[in-house]
């Protein structure tokens, strides 16, 4: 992991109630999928954001995490990729290449959040890396 390096987890002054406020580093991504909802047009009442469209769920195994241990799951509702984000592809792990959450930081812009997530992959060689999304609203599962 880091050497010799420290790194700090931004926590927003009113956190929201799904957040991870002990903090996540260490834990490992263990896989990640995403989810297209079908627009219902039944429901449609002209506020597009009132509808989940899709959703990024993040698994995690926080077994090894330093603080908050007990996060199985977050999934993101409406999220977009910012720019600079890294491809979600590299969130695939495998048993060589396990994909460590470092850090993280949470905002709120306008009704929405902004997390950027410091990640770090070990095979082939040690690499860094930022996933950056904004999203309306975000769940976790918990044991």
């Amino acid at each position: 992991m880091a050497k010799g390096r420290e790194f700090y987890t931004e926590y927003p002054e009113n956190p929201p109630d799904w957040y991870w406020e002990a903090g996540l580093h260490d834990a490992c991504i263990i896989g990640a999928e995403i989810y297209e909802f079908p627009f219902d047009y039944n429901k449609y009442t002209a506020e597009k954001n009132k509808y989940d469209r899709n959703m990024l769920s993040l698994k995690i195994d926080a077994k090894g995490a330093l603080y908050d241990f007990r996060v199985k799951e977050i999934r993101f509702f409406n999220y977009k990729m910012l720019p600079d984000s890294v491809d979600l592809t590299i969130l695939e792990p495998s048993e060589k290449n396990k994909v460590w959450w470092l850090a993280d930081q949470l905002t709120e812009k306008g009704g929405k959040y902004e997390l950027d997530i410091l990640l770090e992959i070990c095979v082939p060689h040690q690499k860094q890396f930022h996933l950056k999304l904004r999203f309306d609203r975000a769940e976790v599962d918990r044991k």
